[in-house]
């Protein structure tokens, strides 16, 4: 006897889409068909599609409204509740039941099963396969005998959307009523106008499945507005996943993206589940979306048009639902210009974009973010006595804050530990300067040079302090810490004179 808990545990899993894959999976091992099709009736005018299984089954098919006017013996099947196998013809006047989603030749099997309970016809399922006379009395039985299961995880797939259109409903209802969610979501701390324009796009958009960019000035919370929409988010039970897509090449990329397989690659020596998979039925949060290879940028709009992708070195398709948000700090509409971006995926990831304000134009707000930091560290320097004087809460004011939150969060660090007793001053306060954050920029852009040209630059330099000097205490040797003769022997190798 199955004990009760280990029961829940199998009805749990034993979702409508399971029960559908089942019982299709059954049929196929008697009936040979390429596209197993479960349609609900949805008023006296159109079937809706619900699940579709096989070879032929395409994201296109997903939620597709068959218009019941225009197939007249989908009508007769339904009104007979009998199952009817119809061969298609060459006839001008018929029309495919899929006709304009699935290219099926003239002349294959269709089969047409109503679905019903008590007499009622709750939807039909469709068999379709390029052969004809594939279907035979003895196979239509069996379908006609199955399709009884199939019958009632239509009608659960039925309750299970019904409550979850309740669900929607309800999180629409709690976001609005939503107060300050910045009180509710870590860190998103702030009053001004302009940040409250944030929280108020933030409880729109996260009730919906749509795709968001963020947009702002590094520094900005980019990727805590990310969290606030997914925690607020029917979704928010499932995963959130991250991906920086700063310095990753194609192979990278996709394997990153969408995962490998065992020896796809020099160093692969396991399979692998790439974002996209991990993400399924939650959120993918893609940061720097600006830096992502432009080659691996068709196969990213695929997976998020039709929710098809494969892992590196596979050629077997795998199936994800993933809500996407996206972050830059650059003109993404530049970047379309310049050819460095498609065009294409920019506007399917375009569809809800929020701007951050950079700090300096939210000012109002720096006080309030003082002390959620102060907090934040005296926690974790065990110090309840941090205060910030007057004088340095006025230098935080007139900074330009270039660095944005993250530079206020550095400098306030920073403070405390340079202030000792806890009492912040003026003087405790360190900035990053515009000329500092400059060079930081260039550093960070300079093209890598071979090693050996990367070696001799660094002897030049050791050479130029030292006025020409290799031997003693200043010499060139002792800055490099190496003995004088390995010196000389390195620079006769890299052509370097005195």
């Amino acid at each position: 006897m199955i004990e009760p808990d280990l029961m829940q545990k199998y009805l749990q899993l034993l979702t409508p889409e399971k029960t559908m894959e089942i019982v299709l999976d059954t049929i196929e091992e008697i009936i040979p068909f390429e596209l197993a099709v479960i349609l609900s009736r949805e008023s006296n005018d159109y079937l809706k599609v619900r699940y579709a299984h096989g070879p032929l089954a395409s994201s296109k098919l997903r939620n597709f409204k068959l218009q019941l006017t225009q197939h007249p013996e989908i009508i007769e099947v339904l009104q007979s509740g009998k199952v009817k196998v119809v061969e298609e013809t060459v006839n001008p006047e018929h029309r495919d039941t899929y006709d304009g989603v699935i290219d099926l030749p003239a002349g294959h099997s269709c089969m047409l099963a109503p679905l019903l309970i008590d007499g009622e016809v709750v939807g039909l399922m469709t068999l379709d396969h390029s052969s004809c006379d594939i279907f035979t009395p003895q196979r239509v039985a069996v379908a006609n005998s199955l399709a009884k299961l199939i019958v009632l995880a239509l009608v659960q797939a039925i309750s299970t959307d019904s409550l979850l259109s309740e669900k929607e409903a309800l999180m629409y209802e709690r976001t609005s009523l939503l107060g300050n969610i910045g009180s509710m979501i870590e860190g998103l701390v702030g009053n001004s106008p302009v940040w409250i324009q944030v929280l108020e796009k933030i409880k729109l958009v996260a009730p919906t499945d749509s795709h968001v960019l963020i947009l702002g000035e590094t520094g900005t919370g980019k990727e805590l507005v990310a969290k606030a929409i997914h925690t607020l988010s029917k979704r928010s039970a499932k995963p959130f996943i991250t991906l920086n897509c700063s310095a990753l090449n194609y192979n990278l990329a996709e394997s990153e993206l969408f995962g490998h397989e065992k020896g796809a690659f020099t160093g692969a020596i396991s399979s692998r589940r790439g974002r996209f998979e991990l993400a399924d039925e939650g959120t993918l949060f893609l940061d720097e979306i600006a830096d992502l290879p432009i080659d691996i940028q068709p196969k990213l709009l695929r997976a998020i048009q039709e929710g098809t992708f494969e892992r590196l070195g596979s050629e077997k398709t795998l199936n994800a639902n993933v809500r996407i948000i996206c972050a830059t700090n650059v003109d993404l509409e530049q970047k379309v210009k310049e050819g460095k971006f498609r065009e294409d995926l920019f506007y399917r990831l375009n569809v809800f974009p929020i701007q951050l304000p950079p700090l300096r134009e939210r000012k109002e707000d720096i006080y309030l973010l003082a002390n959620y930091f102060i907090q934040k560290f005296s926690i974790k320097f065990n110090n309840k006595n941090i205060i910030l004087t007057p004088e340095a809460i006025n230098v935080l004011y007139n900074n330009p804050w270039y660095g944005n939150v993250r530079e206020l969060q550095n400098v306030l660090e920073r403070a405390i530990i340079l202030s000792k007793d806890g009492v912040i001053n003026p003087e405790h306060l360190i900035f990053q300067s515009r000329k500092s954050l400059d060079v930081l920029v260039r550093e960070s852009n300079r093209i890598v040079k071979s090693f050996n040209e990367e070696i001799k630059e660094i002897i030049e330099h050791a050479l130029k302090l030292s006025n020409g000097k290799i031997y003693g205490k200043n010499g060139a040797a002792a800055l490099l810490k190496l003995k004088p003769t390995t010196l000389q022997s390195k620079m006769k190798k890299l052509g370097i004179k005195r």
